[in-house]
């Protein structure tokens, strides 16, 4: 479980995903024993639904469903989708044409994906697929940890280019500093 929640710069509620929050406290606390700490974590994002790749692959199954019962078991009236393994392979081809080709997309690029298809506005914070932010400061992989993917396993340069892309026509914000 992370020591420290992020601190997002807005107070906005929509999409939570629990992909890295999932893995790392499943992996971690084992999620059919230690549900409560976990429900609770989830509190947090106080209305938010929940999205899963439960069907990404079969890995993501188990872990996805555990996380849909145990809030059907506390009574959440969150709401909790799963990508459809049709959309996900149409969001992998998608983004091969824009030159993001990775064994895996990350779970980042598969919900800004979706969030662009649902959101009037996208607000990115937190992405940034190198050691270094734009100010020269080195910075952790994710917010909880420094374990870096497999060689080869994501495209994170290109995921990020491509944000910065879309950040420069406006279509979604990118923010890279610090939040005040």
């Amino acid at each position: 479980m992370p020591k420290k929640e992020p601190k997002y710069c807005n107070n906005t509620k929509g999409l939570v995903t629990t992909i890295q929050l999932f893995y790392h406290f499943y992996l971690g606390y084992k999620l059919e024993k230690w549900r409560r700490p976990f429900y609770e974590v989830l509190q947090n994002y106080e209305n938010s639904s929940v999205v899963l790749p439960a069907f990404y692959n079969t890995r993501n199954t188990d872990v996805s469903f555990r996380v849909k019962y145990m809030l059907d078991d506390f009574d959440s009236q969150r709401g909790v989708f799963f990508f459809h393994p049709q959309y996900l392979l149409n969001v992998q081809r998608f983004w091969a044409v824009q030159g993001v080709r990775a064994k895996r997309l990350s779970s980042g690029l598969m919900l800004v994906t979706a969030a662009l298809e649902l959101c009037e506005e996208v607000h990115l914070y937190g992405f940034w697929a190198f050691p270094m932010n734009p100010a020269g400061i080195f910075i952790t992989h994710h917010y909880y940890d420094n374990v870096k993917p497999r060689p080869g396993f994501h495209a994170m340069p290109h995921e990020i280019f491509n944000f910065i892309h879309m950040h420069t026509r406006g279509i979604i914000s990118v923010h890279t500093g610090h939040c005040t």
